[in-house]
């Protein structure tokens, strides 16, 4: 049974299993499913169920996927699958000897999946102007106090609520991708002014114009 706490990813296995976009896509619709079988879970992507065979015993091997029994449908036993919980997040460990490594791929490979629906979704009907307003893409920037970044992050947590806690067969499915990061940049190194000859050119002008100065 899936429990209504959030699932640490932090496993390495783990987090090398969903550097593939269709394990990524596989985990956050059964996510919101609960008990499903791979057929329910390819028709909600809109693919085979063939092609997610493999994906799944890969998902399951790594523990992000979880036998949930069978049931029968018509003469025959249907497998159904489960997540640990329907709120799965990353662990992110910072610094030099962090697992920057192993979130960015994941982090590369949800970022092509939105680009990839975002372009897809031209080709349908998609509302895009007004409250129903179904297609969005934005950035923008802005300097941010902790009183802001703690308030950005309250309205993050409520949107991802607003899909966690969702079920299908109420609505259509929607893929929502957020992004927030800092933005400071390390000043690049000007290797050629680093260098001694060019140090040591530097330092005689300097020298001359505070001699300059002085009357010398």
């Amino acid at each position: 049974m899936q429990t209504n706490e959030f699932y640490a990813i932090q496993n390495k296995k783990q987090m090398a299993a969903l550097k593939a976009p269709t394990r990524q896509e596989i985990l956050d619709v059964l996510a919101t499913m609960g008990d499903a079988s791979i057929a329910e879970i390819a028709a909600a992507l809109g693919r085979p169920a063939d092609s997610l065979y493999y994906h799944m015993r890969i998902l399951q091997k790594v523990g992000l996927v979880f036998d949930a029994g069978e049931r029968m449908v018509g003469t025959h036993h249907e497998a159904l699958f489960r997540t640990p919980s329907p709120d799965m997040r990353l662990t992110y460990k910072i610094g030099p000897k962090g697992n920057a490594g192993s979130v960015v791929p994941i982090v590369d490979a949800m970022l092509r999946l939105t680009s990839r629906d975002f372009a897809e979704a031209f080709g349908g009907e998609s509302v895009v102007e007004g409250d129903n307003r179904e297609l969005w893409a934005t950035r923008s920037t802005g300097w941010l106090t902790p009183e802001h970044v703690r308030k950005l992050n309250r309205y993050i947590a409520r949107l991802r609520r607003t899909t966690v806690t969702s079920r299908p067969g109420t609505g259509q499915l929607f893929g929502l991708t957020l992004v927030l990061t800092p933005l400071t940049r390390k000043a690049p190194v000007d290797k050629a002014a680093l260098s001694p000859s060019n140090r040591t050119a530097r330092e005689r002008r300097s020298k001359k114009r505070i001699s300059a100065r002085n009357g010398g």
